[in-house]
């Protein structure tokens, strides 16, 4: 049985600590902590990804759990702002996904320097765009005491850092946090257990601006080849893929369509949970599948290394902060699918080492000749004819 408290206390461990692109060390922090207490062996890359590796027994092929420990923030980038911005001291670098239009209105920040863990207040009263989208958007902020910051620095949305409500899980920070907790939580199971299993865990850095320590990390072959990976995220809602219905099994996002070699284990995983992913009966445990396009993830980063990738993602509400009514509010997911996510992972990773004989049987059962096809061979002399 899931322990469903330790599984959201150690969630609030992780979503409460300020995180930016280039600016994860609170996060990193918090996650070695961890796998120190677990005793699970990590190594921190050049980059500054930490990989986390459980071994037990011969398992083959390998399984990576990988998610990004940044989230869309800003970054200053000096101490002077344009005079027709009203009460601005400071310019700032917008650093991720979030539309323009939520800064048409003053915002408050939290500012953090590197080595203090004391926020600096301060707000956000103006913005422009350099280029279209949501890249290149300078804001421009109001700091009253801002003696000990310096250009580099990063700010957080002040928003509260996690609470619970009605079944659902709120907090500044879910995307991609929360897949770095379940990561976490099924290394914890599996070491509760001693489960025989081989299963990586990759947290990857600014990820919000292009996937870079992912790919890094990938294109250095930093895992087996033969890995399959798992992308772990927090992914808007859409039709098909809802809050409550359970994580979904990502079948692609919005560029890339992702491996069913990989994919084939995560159902494989849900199916023995009492799963129905296609929805002929009714199920016992809620999963979902779907295309989830809304964004790019890191199983792209995955699939164009060369590796067999999949995704599973937690439905999101308020993505990247971004609320219906054009305020920046805290984004959420429905409690019963995180939880339901970390056990659907530590089943998976159990299964790794029946993979071979699960795919066997597939493609048996798939192979059997049957009554209709003897029957396309009795009427094929039909078609050849004219």
């Amino acid at each position: 049985m899931p322990n469903s408290e330790f599984y959201l206390k150690t969630l609030e461990s992780i979503v409460s600590q300020p995180t930016a692109p280039f600016h994860e060390e609170r996060v990193c922090h918090k996650i070695t902590s961890f796998l120190k207490e677990i005793g699970v062996p990590f190594e921190i890359d050049r980059w500054g990804n930490i990989i986390a590796h459980y071994q037990k027994g011969r398992v083959s092929p390998p399984l990576a759990l990988m998610a990004h420990t940044d989230h869309p923030a800003l970054e200053l980038t000096e101490r002077v702002a344009p005079p027709e911005i009203k009460g601005a001291n400071w310019t700032a670098k917008l650093m991720g996904g979030v539309a323009s239009r939520y800064f048409d209105q003053p915002s408050p920040v939290l500012l953090f320097t590197l080595g203090s863990d004391k926020p600096i207040a301060g707000e956000i009263v103006g913005h422009s765009s350099t280029i279209a989208g949501q890249r290149g958007i300078n804001l421009y902020l109001n700091i009253s005491d801002d003696s000990g910051l310096q250009a580099g620095d990063f700010g957080i949305w002040h928003l509260p850092n996690f609470q619970l409500s009605d079944g659902f899980i709120y907090a500044r920070v879910i995307d991609d946090l929360v897949g770095c907790t379940a990561t976490l939580l099924t290394l914890w199971k599996l070491v509760q257990e001693g489960a025989e299993a081989d299963l990586y865990g990759l947290f990857t850095r600014a990820e919000e601006v292009g996937l870079v320590g992912a790919t890094l990390l990938l294109q250095n072959q930093a895992i087996p080849k033969n890995c399959f990976v798992i992308s772990l995220e927090a992914s808007k809602t859409l039709p098909g893929a809802l809050q409550g219905e359970g994580p979904v099994i990502r079948v692609g996002d919005r560029g890339v369509t992702f491996s069913e070699t990989a994919e084939f284990v995560l159902k494989a995983a849900a199916n023995k949970m009492g799963s129905d992913i296609v929805k002929v009966q009714e199920p016992k445990v809620k999963i979902q599948r779907q295309l989830m396009s809304g964004g790019y993830c890191e199983a792209s980063a995955a699939v164009r290394s060369g590796y067999n990738a999949t995704g599973l993602a937690f439905p999101l509400g308020n993505y990247h902060n971004m609320a219906a009514d054009g305020t920046l509010q805290m984004e959420n997911i429905h409690e019963a699918d995180f939880i339901t996510g970390v056990e659907l992972l530590y089943e998976t990773a159990l299964l790794m080492a029946q993979y071979e004989e699960l795919l066997t049987e597939q493609f048996l059962t798939e192979d059997k000749p049957s009554q209709d096809a003897d029957r396309l061979l009795q009427t094929a002399d039909y078609i050849k004819s004219e």
